[in-house]
């Protein structure tokens, strides 16, 4: 059995494009639209793809209007692309993002998975980055009943055990923020783990956000964030 595990599109198709690995399920730990010029392409594309999806911070400030609870650092560029992201979707897109799922579980061949976008309890907002300490990582385990927990949120890959679970982040596909600019994702197959980085067009992603109505000064920084994997 293998899985595919996407994270963090943010509306940036020739990243998730450039994902070609071939797996029996696949899931999504949210943060499909916002920050990219193709949210509502990337959204069409994780739906078919998928077979679960979990609502991250930035579906859910889209689909209901909310603020992003992003840090000080992207509140910005996250606010500007929201206003070009609503405009892009339809209501019942909008609709969709708003209930997907904040945390799912399920069960395959005998081991437990659990999907969540910030944290193992479901919270959205939550960063826990690859240095998060032991005993913070152990508390948010506690109660958790899984062999597997994937989160995201961070755009930082991680791969942490604790006591008998692991804690696995897949980084981000469409905006990567470790300095790498590759997209990442995760493939668990038959027990084992392993972070993947591919090659994908930067410049198409970047001619694609000039295209839209998101301020020039906001294109320039997202444009360096994609070029330099982060800022």
């Amino acid at each position: 059995m293998k899985l595919l595990i996407i994270s963090d599109i943010h509306g940036n198709l020739a990243a998730l494009d450039a994902i070609r690995e071939e797996a029996d399920k696949v899931f999504c730990l949210g943060d499909m639209v916002n920050y990219g010029p193709y949210p509502k392409t990337c959204l069409e594309r994780v739906r078919d793809l998928t077979d679960g999806i979990v609502r991250g911070n930035h579906d859910n400030a889209i689909g209901r209007d909310v603020d992003c609870g992003c840090s000080v650092k992207y509140k910005e560029l996250s606010d500007a692309g929201k206003i070009y992201t609503k405009s892009i979707l339809s209501e019942d897109e909008k609709d969709y993002l708003a209930n997907l799922p904040v945390t799912l579980h399920t069960e395959i061949n005998g081991t437990r998975f659990l999907f969540s976008h910030g944290s193992p309890r479901g919270d959205m907002f939550k960063y826990l980055r690859p240095d998060v300490s032991h005993k913070e990582l152990e508390d948010e385990l506690k109660y958790i009943h899984a062999d597997i927990v994937f989160i995201g949120h961070t755009h930082l890959p991680m791969v942490r055990k604790i006591q008998d679970i692991l804690v696995v982040n897949p980084g981000s596909v469409g905006q990567p923020r470790d300095s790498v600019p590759l997209a990442s994702y995760a493939v668990w197959e038959d027990g084992s783990i392993t972070i993947k980085r591919v090659p994908y067009d930067i410049e198409a992603t970047v001619k694609g956000l000039h295209g839209t109505n998101i301020p020039s000064q906001h294109v320039e920084m997202l444009t360096k964030i994609l070029r330099g994997g982060g800022m």
